[in-house]
């Protein structure tokens, strides 16, 4: 009964128990002696010590095939209600669990059982633990966690227990975990979790293979959450289940999957290998372009549809046509329901990708920001907004809409503190492109601040930038070249009149701006974009590179000099190719 219930160590741990040979400071292994030897049914009286002496067969032979049904009853009584101490049934515990009103209550329950949780125990711990979160304020449950001694102990028996997690409670135990240190509740980076994922992630490379369409897509969310990569190999085994159970997602699987990537590829959150991994595994693309297609025909929740669109904004990925029209009907039919959140989402998907919605499309999301303006705006849907409407009236020409307008009478009515600084920084920007002449009828009134609090973060930010890449290798590199082999004036990381932009590099003589393009500046995968440029093909640059060229051009007399990092690449003289790039800039 024991064996069919637990885990190896579980049951070692309570044949312990039974044989009165446990104590706190006693730590069984489950593969050691003795644990076999509980194991194995050697003796007949199960509540009596084991010989020290007798050695047992392999803990691989049959336990059922010792005892009969009688003594296996026998057993299971005696363990709940022996002369050796008491051992709760597991499924008590679990009900005690489930139960339990709150964090405080949970960890009480978990204190009293500590020594006698199983891994399923301690999964189911740790999910309620981040579902219960959510509903606390975050410094009442940080100190409580931070002081509670049970949770110290629970999150050492996670640990412990990695190796031995079913694949669906490693996936809720990592859920948990991510949800508590989303709501501050605990150090993502502290060292004891950082070594409670790290026991995690090695193990979920031998059970990723169990995971079920859900744990998979709780497993990305969780990573993207707690804002860590997977190790090479995790990420390799979560890719392969990806694709494999791709065509069994349901619309909430498909919706967290494809934010959970596009947040940990596109938001820079993982090292350069496995990102390029990610990335290119065309295999696990396909499988969730075919779900997302499904699923948006079949009607998904607006939240579920913003994250497929934003995840299609930052990952970079060529765009897969039918998909996209799919998601614009779905947004067409569903914009009615959206929340505030999905509707800014959604603009910003469209902008980031320099893509004007399509007729009804336009349509119904005008009408449902002026209906989210009028109602639940924050700041960031705000500033999210203003921004995305700003930048596809600079990228394509469109007509400011009634709702820029909208959104702006409620950006001055809010106080700089209301943003952070990102939120400042996209109000800025909008700023700058009416004050550059590139926004198409842009007549609203800003408020006063913006001149001086969204001014500061902005400038910020560009000096933030010139520090990063001011020492960067190919910058530099092209610097020399200009400096010492065309006897040209130059700057690395120059910062325009103002300190509104930084470019890469700056020729003074002729006014002219050098940026040097990585593979961040343009569609597809680096692996695409150099094939295509060696076939002869055209690489198409982002929205975001194409912005940037417009205000280059506004701002440096010159122009703007655009050095593809492929071409870079395989350019056999680099002083001759920059030399033609400057005379095509004077032609």
């Amino acid at each position: 009964a024991v064996l069919r219930r637990g885990s190896r160590a579980t049951t070692a741990r309570e044949c312990a128990h039974l044989t009165g040979s446990w104590s706190k400071d006693v730590h069984i292994n489950p593969s050691s002696t003795f644990a076999e030897r509980a194991l194995s049914g050697v003796v007949t009286n199960p509540c009596s010590p084991l010989p020290a002496t007798r050695r047992c067969r392999s803990s691989s032979s049959s336990a059922g095939d010792k005892w009969s049904g009688a003594q296996e009853r026998s057993w299971a009584a005696s363990s709940i209600g022996g002369s050796h101490g008491a051992s709760p049934d597991p499924r008590k515990i679990t009900a005690q669990l489930k139960y339990a009103q709150g964090a405080r209550a949970i960890l009480a329950n978990v204190g009293n059982h500590l020594e006698k949780l199983n891994p399923i125990h301690a999964s189911f711990a740790l999910n309620l633990l981040g579902k219960d979160a959510s509903r606390n304020r975050k410094g009442q449950l940080r100190d409580l966690l931070r002081n509670d001694g049970a949770f110290a102990g629970l999150l050492q028996l996670t640990k412990r227990f990695a190796t031995e997690f079913p694949a669906r409670n490693l996936a809720n135990a990592l859920h948990g975990i991510a949800k508590l240190c989303a709501n501050g509740a605990l150090k993502a980076r502290g060292a004891t979790t950082v070594e409670v994922i790290e026991a995690l992630d090695a193990a979920l490379v031998k059970c990723a293979g169990d995971l079920e369409p859900q744990g998979t897509s709780t497993v990305w969310w969780a990573y993207a959450i707690l804002g860590r990569q997977p190790s090479q190999e995790a990420a390799a085994a979560l890719a392969s289940v990806t694709a494999r159970d791709a065509h069994q997602m349901w619309s909430q699987h498909v919706g967290n999957t494809w934010w959970a990537l596009g947040s940990l590829i596109g938001g820079e959150r993982l090292p350069h290998e496995v990102a390029k991994y990610l990335h290119q595994n065309d295999e696990m693309w396909r499988g969730l372009i075919e779900a997302a297609k499904r699923e948006a025909a079949k009607g998904m929740r607006s939240q579920e549809l913003a994250n497929v669109a934003w995840s299609l904004a930052t990952t970079r990925r060529v765009i897969d046509e039918d998909l996209w029209a799919i998601v614009q009907k779905a947004i067409a039919k569903g914009a009615g329901e959206m929340n505030a959140h999905a509707v800014s989402t959604i603009w910003w998907a469209h902008a980031t990708l320099g893509r004007l919605p399509d007729g009804p499309v336009m349509t119904a999301l005008c009408a449902a920001t002026e209906r989210s303006a009028r109602e639940v705006f924050n700041a960031q849907d705000v500033a999210t907004t203003v921004w995305s409407l700003a930048t596809l009236s600079s990228l394509r020409g469109m007509p400011l809409p009634r709702c820029y307008d909208d959104a702006w009478k409620i950006a001055r009515d809010m106080q700089p503190g209301q943003f952070h600084n990102t939120g400042l920084c996209k109000l800025f920007h909008a700023y700058l492109m009416r004050k550059h002449g590139l926004s198409v009828g842009d007549k609203g009134e800003y408020p006063v601040w913006i001149i001086n609090q969204a001014k500061d973060a902005w400038m910020m930010q560009v000096r933030d930038l010139h520090d990063l890449y001011a020492s960067h290798t190919h910058q530099n590199e092209i610097a020399g070249v200009f400096r010492d082999h065309l006897k040209l004036n130059c700057e690395v990381e120059w910062v325009t009149d103002g300190g509104y932009f930084s470019v890469d590099v700056y020729l003074p003589d002729g006014e002219v701006a050098v940026e040097y393009d990585g593979p961040g500046h343009f569609v597809g995968t680096g692996r695409d974009q150099l094939r295509w440029f060696r076939s002869g093909e055209t690489c198409t640059k982002t929205a975001a590179t194409e912005l940037r060229d417009l205000f280059r051009t506004k701002t440096c007399a010159g122009g703007v000099i655009s050095i593809p990092w492929f071409e870079w690449k395989d350019a056999e003289n680099q002083d001759e190719y920059l030399r033609r790039k400057l005379d095509n800039k004077v032609q």
